[in-house]
């Protein structure tokens, strides 16, 4: 099983080392952009985009309200809208909070986002239950990592789990194709089981990045993300958005420019006091348009949106978000997936889904599945599949003949990873080699995973022992691969 990953930067890996637990293999193998200082002084690719997936349902019933605060006295809330998608149905939702707390908010709604990658990372278990790291859930909702963000993960898993959704006619069903009405907690149970203990519950322990949580979302909720009613959503975007509100505006924004069964909007238009409802925004339509400047200056500056605008006036008014053009779209789940279930590495798999696309994916896939099922004697499979992705002309007409009559492997490119037979470059050979190597967990997956892909011989890993900066070495490491990968840079046939 191939080293682990989470969605953070090379320059990022290196400062929050110290929050990670090097004793827990993760969900994920490790995505890696090139570092901003880096970035400055040697252009060498291009930042990966990333996504994580969202449940379309969350998003579209504005079920946690997007204020950083509430009063202490919301302790209830009952709303109801016409939805903005081509089936118009009208949307009734209320939520109900224990006697000791009040309603989902603000932040809620990023650990509601990153249980669902969790769960997602997790492998989708049927009994809806698994187990994350405190620091993993933090990458996983995309939230800076520190203490004010460990902070809020008991109050905000305590507020799903005490507060009762009761939606009617409103819950999207994929299978059955049909609004459904239900009443949820979203999250149905939790609790912290610590390693080498009894499982216990939370009670007044401190949460800190190696608090294992066990998670059981509500049965509805799991099982539409496991029906893949999902959505991309661009990590590159979320994590450099500093406010719940600004990030839950995003995302519901990603929805209304990436609709249901349409193609993606460009203009989004809608009546201002219902808008701001729907965000958890109270007050006279200026008093609304000051809580959202904030979070417009921020979704215009990191490029999402192109123009705000106001239509009308007083309470009638309309407000008009046209968006930015987008260069890569996010990577969909489902190429990443299948990518990953054929030994790509989950940090390759977004690079590639990303690049790519899902349709070539989806082609490369079917051509590698068909010549491993002829027979085909390939000395990297991984390697096979990422090769066939690059360069699909190449194996059109190649045969899957008996093993006994193969030829050999297609020789490799100029500028390619070298390759191995399998049992030579091997996770467990990786592992051994980086065993007593002074570097964090993150950056030992990131070196593994260049050497499963060829980009780093076995001898250049062994010497890292030795190496008075290792950290620096594997950074070089990547942003070699990476210019190779993204300029077809010129090699002399190694990696």
């Amino acid at each position: 099983m191939f080293l682990n990953n989470l969605f953070i930067s090379k320059g990022e890996a290196v400062d929050q080392h110290q929050e990670q637990s090097g004793d827990e293999r993760w969900p994920h193998p490790v995505t890696w952009s090139v570092p901003r200082k880096a970035a400055s002084t040697q252009s060498v690719s291009q930042e990966l985009t990333l996504s994580g997936s969202e449940e379309r349902n969350l998003n579209r019933l504005s079920l946690v309200l997007a204020a950083s605060r509430v009063p202490e006295t919301m302790t209830y809330w009952e709303r109801s809208w016409s939805s903005s998608d081509h089936f118009g149905i009208t949307i009734r939702v209320s939520c109900v909070s224990s006697a000791n707390d009040v309603v989902p908010h603000g932040i809620d709604n990023d650990i509601l986002f990153g249980l669902t990658n969790a769960y997602v990372g997790a492998g989708l278990p049927q009994d809806n239950t698994f187990r994350v790291t405190a620091y993993q859930l933090l990458m996983y909702a995309a939230l800076p990592i520190g203490g004010h963000s460990y902070a809020v993960i008991k109050p905000s898993l305590t507020r799903l789990r005490n507060s009762t959704f009761t939606i009617t006619d409103s819950w999207y069903d994929r299978k059955e194709e049909t609004y459904q009405s239900l009443s949820t907690s979203l999250v149905q149970n939790w609790k912290v089981i610590e390693r080498r203990k009894f499982p216990s519950a939370f009670g007044d322990e401190a949460v800190n990045a190696d608090a294992l949580l066990q998670v059981t979302l509500d049965p509805d909720l799991a099982r539409s993300i496991r029906l893949g009613y999902i959505r991309p959503v661009d990590l590159n975007i979320l994590r450099g958005l500093s406010q719940p509100l600004t990030r839950t505006l995003y995302r519901k924004l990603e929805d209304e420019k990436h609709p249901v069964d349409r193609p993606p909007q460009m203009l989004y238009q809608t009546a201002l006091l219902p808008w701001a409802e729907r965000l958890g925004i109270n007050g006279r339509p200026d008093t609304i348009r000051r809580a959202l400047q904030t979070a417009h200056q921020q979704l215009l500056d990191c490029g999402f949106l192109a123009d705000v605008n106001y239509i009308g006036r007083g309470k009638g008014q309309d407000i008009q978000y046209v968006f930015a053009q987008s260069t890569r779209p996010p990577a969909r789940p489902e190429a990443v997936a299948a990518l990953t279930s054929r030994r790509i590495t989950q940090g390759a798999a977004l690079k590639y889904a990303s690049e790519f696309g899902l349709e070539a994916v989806m082609a490369a896939v079917k051509r590698y599945d068909e010549l491993m099922a002829g027979g085909y004697q390939a000395k990297s499979a991984s390697g096979l599949l990422v090769d066939i992705l690059r360069h699909p002309l190449k194996y059109q007409t190649l045969e899957a003949e008996p093993r006994s009559s193969l030829p050999a492997a297609p020789k490799p490119l100029l500028g390619q990873p070298e390759t191995l037979p399998e049992e030579d470059r091997s996770l467990q050979t990786a592992a051994f080699m980086l065993k007593k190597v002074a570097l964090p967990e993150t950056l030992k997956d990131n070196a593994a995973e260049l050497y499963l892909q060829g980009w780093v011989r076995a001898a250049e890993l062994a010497a890292l022992k030795h190496d008075p900066e290792p950290a620096k070495t594997v950074l070089l490491w990547n942003a070699r691969a990476s210019g190779v990968a993204e300029g077809g840079a010129e090699t002399d046939g190694e990696p």
